[in-house]
């Protein structure tokens, strides 16, 4: 369950993990330049992206209109590269407006002990999957644009990478995206019939 700070223990407790330098690079990128090309609005925008090798050195120039875009591109971003990405913690201000969120690999942490320690327990506790990962994107909303900007981004895996076209097993890609189904959607719109739609998202997906 994603954790809720506030600005004081905000100040505390994040200050430990952060690479300030890069927070710094990337705000500027962010602020400076808003260019038409890294601006998403939609999930249509999402769809279009195609995440090539060298894509960390510019993904600070990307900015969101809403803060469940951004998660919903780390998360294409994470399915592109064979990992899985989910919520982490998430930064209030004092009037209880959310100004920054963590997305992070879903391998990072450990599992909490007491689900190791509960009594009763009618199935033993599944396999340890977690390695402490220290990837994720951090975003923050930033009032002068009115658009959420990356401020951190690292992408250094302590754990082996699935191949892309398994992605799609992993729990929280095993379903479709709101851009599929708004795809789905137009083309059905245009008469194209269910199988063929199928075949295509699957083609897009690297198989069903």
């Amino acid at each position: 369950m994603s954790g809720i700070f506030t600005d004081t223990e905000m100040n505390e407790q994040y200050q430990e993990d952060d690479d300030f330098n890069q927070q710094e690079e990337l705000i500027n990128q962010s602020e400076d330049i808003l260019e038409a090309a890294y601006t998403v609005d939609s999930v249509q925008d999402i769809t279009t992206l195609k995440f090539s090798d060298n894509f960390a050195e510019k993904i600070g120039k990307y900015h969101f209109s809403t803060l469940q875009l951004a998660f919903d591109f780390y998360m294409k971003y994470s399915k592109s590269k064979g990992f899985s990405a989910r919520k982490s913690k998430t930064f209030k201000n004092s009037t209880g407006e959310i100004y920054k969120q963590k997305f992070v690999c879903h391998r990072q942490g450990f599992r909490m002990e007491k689900y190791y320690t509960m009594e009763k327990r009618k199935k033993k506790p599944r396999l340890e999957t977690r390695t402490e990962c220290e990837t994720r994107m951090d975003v923050k909303f930033v009032l002068k644009s009115g658009r959420w900007h990356i401020f951190y981004f690292s992408d250094k895996h302590n754990h082996d990478l699935l191949d892309t076209q398994f992605s799609a097993m992993l729990p929280a890609h095993r379903k479709m995206t709101e851009a599929d189904i708004m795809q789905m959607m137009n083309m059905l719109k245009s008469r194209i019939s269910t199988s063929h739609i199928f075949g295509l998202l699957a083609s897009q997906a690297g198989g069903y």
